[in-house]
């Protein structure tokens, strides 16, 4: 793989890196339920409420599958137990006819719109409109013909890892690599609708990070914000979160979606969580004053030794550090010395070969 800085790495001109302030997605998928109005009010709403980008689903659902009901094209398990994968997907894909508007709108409140991309055909479509970045969802990260089309575009690639190992998240990596976009980000994903907590394994993430010259965020289908919250504090700098517009509207995702109402808290949670990670610091910012230091606790006369009787280790911190405490001991005071007196290393005799220090 090729050394890539992943500093590199923006869409419309918002660098996006692993540590930093995570760029939030919002996902509306489905969660139109048919109806292009709820697509413009969940743009809306996610403006206001601070998410970096939304990002809808273009497909038809004949890019996806084939109409049948074998038993092989119908859910077994899970939310959508029963329905045929070709329903499913007709409910749930944007209309091509609203693409123009869509587009149009998100440009006019000012926030970043960008598309999944599940056939090639789609995507003359989607660079027409000026889509700035794409995305690959899960169960097409083993589609490499797929992936080297969209990565020839040039353009910003987020690829969730949900249904793929390591040999396939390489494969990905150097399908892009070879047609030149090296403007890749890895999302580590739980590909379950809701996933639960034990199956997040997000130290997957730091393994990423370590692994990976690219930035490494999360694909979120929880049904709260703990997985976000871990994400971030691992490093992970993209969030993907679905929204819809209110939690029980029946919309086809909506029971791992953040409603309107919750828009607001989940992304000041996770610009939280990124407060929290800050950097490697070993500074505390405490002032020194506070700590502990080496003090007179009773008056001491010019040549009296210092011992345990009239020294010792207290608050506040304007003393020498408490770790010269055996070396000071026996040592001789060089001048009277009231009590409560910080001891200092102009009161002592014979300093010079205590070794110095703020401690």
């Amino acid at each position: 793989m090729t050394k890539i800085n992943n500093n590199n790495f923006s869409i419309n001109n918002v660098s996006i890196a692993n540590y930093q302030s995570p760029y939030l997605i919002g996902e509306i998928s489905g969660n139109h339920k048919g109806d292009k109005q709820r697509i413009f009010q969940l743009i809306t709403a996610a403006k206001k409420a601070g998410f970096s980008a939304i990002k809808i689903q273009y497909f038809t659902a004949d890019d996806m599958t084939i109409d049948s009901k074998n038993d092989e094209f119908t859910v077994q398990s899970g939310m959508w137990k029963g329905r045929s994968l070709y329903s499913l997907y007709q409910e749930g894909s944007v209309k091509k006819e609203w693409l123009v508007e869509i587009f149009s709108f998100a440009k006019e409140q000012e926030i970043t719109l960008f598309s999944s991309v599940f056939s090639i055909e789609s995507i003359a479509l989607l660079e027409e409109l000026g889509c700035p970045a794409y995305k690959i969802a899960s169960f097409e990260a083993m589609d490499i013909p797929l992936i080297t089309a969209v990565a020839k575009t040039g353009k910003p690639l987020i690829v969730s890892t949900g249904i793929i190992d390591q040999p396939g998240i390489n494969d990905v990596i150097q399908a892009c690599e070879n047609v030149g976009n090296t403007q890749l980000c890895l999302l580590h994903c739980i590909s379950n609708y809701p996933a639960q907590y034990h199956e997040f394994n997000l130290a997957t993430i730091s393994e990423m990070i370590s692994q990976y010259p690219y930035p490494i965020g999360l694909s979120d289908h929880s049904l709260d914000n703990m997985a976000t919250i871990g994400a971030i504090s691992l490093g992970a700098c993209v969030i993907e979160k679905h929204i819809t517009v209110e939690s029980d509207d029946g919309a086809i995702d909506s029971l791992f979606s953040i409603p309107i109402a919750g828009l607001a808290h989940f992304c000041q949670t996770a610009e939280n969580a990124a407060k929290l990670l800050g950097k490697p610091s070993y500074t505390n910012s405490s002032p020194r004053k506070n700590y502990r230091s080496l003090y007179i606790i009773s008056d001491i006369k010019k040549g009296d030794a210092f011992t345990a009787d009239n020294i010792k280790s207290i608050r506040p911190g304007h003393g020498i550090a408490p770790k010269f405490y055996p070396d000071i001991l026996g040592k001789k005071a060089t001048k009277n010395i009231p009590k409560a007196t910080a001891l200092t290393w102009d009161l002592i005799s014979e300093h010079h070969d205590i070794e110095k220090g703020e401690g």
